[in-house]
């Protein structure tokens, strides 16, 4: 492809030779001719690099001059990266297959254009939408809801009456609609609660690989629209997730939590049960927070409180040891 064509696909001022072609898209450090590379920030690029030479670059409208042969210049470098990319790599991991003889399906509803991986099952009255694809070694349940161009990567499991919304991306090894972790004493043993919920997973959510989700005990557990979710997170019985929230790597949230709109749960967070945390809040990496988090709210630390109150708390902490000497000084000295 032409740098030229790809600077009408981004609506950037192209400088440079138009007509370089570019072949691959690449980190500056690994370049080769004819590949394309992005340039983030003016600050962190040196007017010499002579790697750039013989390469093709988008860089930010704010950079005058650039070593490349030639280049686009954008508002958005981040933007325009995602744009590139995904022109150039539409499918970054593909399934060749159309329907695999060695899969076992039932009584399903299938529409268009589906492909589904060898030894995968699939269980009667589930509805798979147009474009679906589901990856080898899958297992889905009865009665499950697939929406059209929607992703299932290997070794996922789908358990019965999970509902998935369109354009949902379910990365390797993910657990859906397993038991929730619901026990009650009587009589002086654990007793399991029944589950006979399910979980809902929302339009355009993406699930990181290892991922569960278990199913309500009553009702259903909820991932809303355009959610993304990091490897190795774990959400429990009845939470319900809204719309555009992060969750990431080997975050915990226990059951009954509600988490709002635009909320971000950073790397190793434990949520208690029926904690609510607000719209647009964040909780830090490794925070336990056993309490609600109010609306764009920011809390860190074990137990998790407001930033202020925990840096405060902090700075004390690091003068105990001059206050011991003081102490210690104070009573030697009567």
């Amino acid at each position: 492809m032409k740098i030229k064509e790809i600077s009408v696909l981004l609506d950037g001022e192209i400088k440079g030779d138009p007509e370089y072609e570019v072949k691959n898209i690449s980190e500056v450090e690994e370049a080769e001719k004819g590949d394309l590379v992005f340039l983030f920030e003016e600050e962190n690029v040196k007017e010499d690099v002579e790697s750039l030479r013989d390469l093709a670059a988008i860089i930010p409208e704010t950079m005058d001059k650039c070593t490349a042969r030639s280049w686009i210049k954008v508002r958005d470098t981040k933007a325009a990266m995602i744009k590139v990319l995904r022109h150039f790599y539409p499918n970054p991991v593909k399934l060749t297959v159309g329907i695999s003889e060695i899969s076992n399906i039932g009584n399903v509803t299938m529409g268009k254009d589906v492909k589904i991986g060898d030894y995968t099952i699939i269980e009667d009255g589930t509805i798979i939408g147009d474009g679906v694809w589901i990856f080898p070694f899958t297992y889905i349940g009865c009665d499950v809801e697939i929406g059209e161009k929607s992703k299932i990567y290997p070794h996922c499991v789908i358990l019965d009456r999970t509902k998935i919304g369109k354009n949902v991306i379910i990365n390797p090894g993910v657990v859906i609609g397993s038991d929730g972790f619901g026990y009650y004493e009587m009589e002086g043993k654990l007793e399991h609660i029944p589950q006979v919920g399910r979980v809902i997973i929302q339009d355009e959510v993406e699930i990181g690989a290892l991922s569960m989700i278990d199913r309500a005990t009553i009702g259903s557990t909820v991932i809303g629209r355009g959610t993304k979710i990091d490897n190795s997170v774990q959400i429990a019985h009845n939470v319900k997730i809204g719309a555009n929230a992060i969750i990431v790597a080997q975050a915990g949230i226990a059951g009954s939590c509600k988490v709002g709109d635009r909320a971000v749960i950073a790397g190793q967070a434990g949520i208690a049960d029926h904690v609510d945390i607000g719209k647009g809040a964040k909780v830090a990496a490794k925070s336990g927070v056993m309490r609600d988090v109010h609306d764009g709210e920011v809390v860190f630390g074990y137990p998790a409180d407001k930033r202020i109150s925990v840096m405060r708390n902090e700075a004390y902490f690091r003068k105990l040891p001059e206050l011991f000497k003081r102490v210690k000084g104070l009573e030697e000295s009567r």
